[in-house]
């Protein structure tokens, strides 16, 4: 098969990816479905080749990421229904001074960005947040946006995220070092973000649903005295268990610490021992993430027995869990397809030819689609399935690839996001606000973590 052939037929299959899920709004699903089938019959795969493709790539892809995307999505559901989300921000809160609550919120977001999406984040928090941007006088362009940006830059860089998980398992790089080095290049990202936002001049009052209670003066601030219990506005917060901060720091960290702990420890750890088999065994990112859900348990302390805590809140995660898991799945198998046709050789070849670093590629395939569909985590995860086969031919560390997706996934929001929407309009900003809050914030931590990756490739740490 001529190679200009094989290399038009991809490009024209990423084009049809980004029109039909960004112009006719079909699904992410069955978009990518639709592309890999499509692909496999145009390169002379035939179609049962095809379709045995798919499945041999959509399987074995979620038997790597499967359990371990259900798990992340039903631990986030935990700390958001136990009061754990809402304890670690009130510690954030009273960590910092009046005027510095923007970076209080960005450190809540960023911690709780690890289990959670960034819209549910917003969701949950943005009552107590408004409540604080009319106590001390702060804009809303600034809290709200800052709210969104922690939680968005921890769900694309580090697992658990959906499309960091799907990211690390399509190029082979080991969850402990995804998280590692993904906080590396993701903290830098949030802090720039943030110094951008607490920049910004444009005052913009909270919705008046969310502070109403406080205009009629009953103020709630940061949990501090009476009715301070819960998210402001609300009125089931102080009925609510009260949650300490190690009990909901713990879920959190715990897996980090096993997972990471196992990867450094590995390679130096005499093989075949009992101490040895256990820190790898509690190192398993599945399991380690099963164990913080059991350590989440006590946070609903004696509802924790209850059909609705064992039963009910675990199909909730599921149903979470169920679309990140078919666009990982089917992610697979575009990977699959691209390396078993022979595109691989011919893309990189084209790569090669240009003269660009080879590093810049998934960068910028992240941030196109990103910034073209909206999703973060069909852009970090399209790149990974377009690059894992490439990396033979480019001479590409898996990792280098997978921090390169990661940063330019968080390229740009904008109207054609969910996220970008909700933050927008519950934080009573317009659309030009948001643009210039939201948009050019998400451009920035991207673009900050890609220079940090860059200077770690200068530096010879990758």
């Amino acid at each position: 098969m001529p190679d200009l052939y094989a290399l038009l037929a991809f490009l024209c299959a990423i084009v049809l990816l980004v029109l039909f899920i960004a112009r006719f709004k079909v699904h992410p699903v069955a978009t990518l479905f639709i592309v890999v089938i499509t692909l496999g019959l145009v390169l002379g795969m035939g179609g049962s080749a095809s379709v045995e493709l798919v499945k041999e790539g959509f399987g074995s892809t979620l038997a790597d990421v499967g359990l371990l995307i259900i798990f992340g999505c039903v631990l986030g559901k935990m700390l958001e229904l136990s009061g754990a989300a809402m304890k670690i921000t009130e510690t954030a809160l009273r960590l910092f001074s009046e005027n510095k609550v923007p970076w209080a919120i960005a450190l809540a977001s960023t911690v709780l960005g690890i289990p959670l999406i960034a819209d549910t984040a917003v969701v949950m928090l943005i009552p107590i947040v408004s409540a604080l941007a009319y106590r001390t006088g702060i804009s809303m362009m600034k809290l709200g946006p800052a709210l969104y940006l922690g939680a968005y830059v921890m769900t694309s860089v580090i697992p658990p995220g959906p499309g960091p998980l799907a990211s690390a398992s399509l190029l082979g790089v080991s969850t402990g070092e995804a998280i590692l080095y993904g906080l590396a290049v993701g903290v830098p990202g949030v802090f720039a973000a943030t110094l951008y936002l607490s920049r910004l001049k444009t005052h913009v009052e909270p919705k008046p649903e969310f502070v109403a209670h406080m205009a009629d003066g009953s103020k709630t601030g940061t949990g501090d005295g009476d009715g301070g219990d819960g998210p402001a506005g609300t009125e089931e917060g102080p009925e609510e268990p009260r949650v300490s901060l190690i009990g909901a720091l713990a879920p959190i960290l715990a897996p980090i610490f096993f997972i990471v702990t196992a990867s450094l420890a590995a390679p130096v750890l005499p093989e075949g021992s009992w101490f040895t088999e256990t820190v790898l065994f509690l190192g398993t990112p599945t399991l380690a993430l099963f164990l913080a859900c059991l350590l989440a348990l006590p946070l609903f302390r004696g509802r924790w027995r209850d059909k609705s805590t064992l039963n009910d809140l675990f199909e909730s995660g599921l149903r979470i869990a169920a679309m990140p898991m078919a666009l990982t799945g089917v992610g697979g198998a575009l990977a699959t397809i691209v390396r078993e046709t022979g595109v691989a050789e011919n893309v990189a070849g084209t790569i090669e030819s240009t003269g660009l670093s080879p590093v810049i590629i998934p960068f910028l395939i992240a941030a196109a689609v990103c910034t073209i569909t909206g999703s973060n985590i069909l852009g970090v995860m399209t790149s990974a399935a377009i690059m894992q086969p490439l990396l033979p031919a480019l001479d590409l560390q898996p990792l280098v690839v997978y921090l390169a997706c990661a940063t330019g996934a968080q390229i740009m929001k904008h109207a054609n996001s969910s996220g970008f929407w909700v933050t927008t309009t519950l934080s009573n900003m317009t659309v030009g606000q948001g643009m210039r809050s939201i948009g050019i914030a998400s451009a920035i931590s991207g673009l900050t973590g890609f220079a940090v990756l860059n200077i770690m490739i200068a530096a010879g740490v990758l």
